[in-house]
């Protein structure tokens, strides 16, 4: 999968989008104007909607789980119509497939247990694809990311090069996310390596996690690149991106709940997906709302249905 690395730029925001970056509830900038309908004007390809399994097709609508996570999925403040850029790609891969989404946001520590246990039938939010979760979901690849550090505008570092790098520092993640699990992973490898004690702490919220920095309470945090930069862009200046020199590049996606018909309908929004970045459409909500960051050449079934 290829990822194109462009830098996002988003303009400035008014001071309610800034607070709701650091407080709690997103909203949409500008920048999202014509991402606000709950309703997509993608039509239904029939060869596609062919494929969906009959259970899924005789109910209209999905039920797909979601935790805000800017810009990936955002909250209108108040309520309203949830959007995004993955949210959007969502909307259009089951609107190829004949069917409507209904969102549920949800805290992402609620996610994978939700799918788990049948609440959902299926969850979006640039949710990485991770060894654990696959052992419990299936996921339909969309888009590509890699983590970055996001720390105070006026903090000395501007990278971290070497794992080394962040010994010492007290972390900030989400909840639940797979950056928390990284972050952990780095502070273990310090205490092997017996470099200085570094600490972890998990907010429910990506926002949350940006107030305590916010507050000096943690040194950095880690987040998708989509987060780290639309948090940097948007925040006048508070922030800045130090560049995480080392670890993997990430797929992410559309996370399915396994039952008898998860086989079939992956392989449905695989298609769909393909389509959207056949037609260029994928790129173009990229562009729109992710400021083209993680394009990807072709979709992935994973763990393949062939493992």
């Amino acid at each position: 999968m290829n990822f194109r690395p462009t830098r996002m730029t988003r303009g400035t925001l008014t001071a309610g989008i800034l607070a709701t970056v650091l407080f709690g509830a997103s909203a949409c900038g500008p920048s999202l104007d014509q991402a606000k309908s709950g309703t997509d004007t993608t039509s239904a390809d029939a060869a596609l909607a062919g494929m969906v399994p009959a259970s899924i097709k005789e109910k209209g609508t999905m039920t797909v789980a979601a935790a805000v996570y800017a810009p990936a999925v955002m909250e209108p403040v108040g309520g309203g119509e949830v959007t995004g850029w993955d949210i959007e790609l969502t909307r259009k891969a089951a609107a190829l497939l004949g069917l409507k989404v209904e969102f549920k946001i949800i805290p992402f520590d609620g996610v994978i247990p939700g799918l788990q246990a049948g609440r959902f039938d299926a969850a979006t939010g640039e949710i990485n694809v991770t060894e654990e979760r696959t052992k419990v979901v299936t996921f339909v690849t969309n888009h590509v990311s890699k983590d970055e550090f996001i720390v105070k505008a006026d903090s000395a570092k501007t990278s971290f090069d070497k794992p080394g790098d962040v010994c010492g520092l007290k972390i900030g993640a989400s909840l639940g996310s797979s950056e928390a699990a990284t972050a952990q992973a780095m502070a273990d490898a310090c205490t092997a390596s017996g470099g200085a004690p570094t600490t972890v702490e998990t907010f429910q919220t990506q926002a949350q996690v940006n107030l305590a920095l916010s507050q000096d309470r943690l040194d950095a945090c880690l987040a998708s690149g989509s987060q780290a930069a639309y948090t940097v862009d948007n925040t006048k200046g508070q922030f800045k991106l130090a560049k995480l020199g080392f670890g993997p590049e990430i797929k992410t996606g559309l996370a399915l709940a396994n039952n008898a018909d998860t086989a079939k309908l992956a392989k449905a929004f695989q298609a769909a997906t393909d389509k959207l970045i056949k037609d260029g459409e994928l790129s173009k909500v990229l562009d729109k709302l992710n400021g083209g960051l993680g394009a990807v050449d072709k979709s992935e079934i994973i763990p393949n249905p062939g493992s």
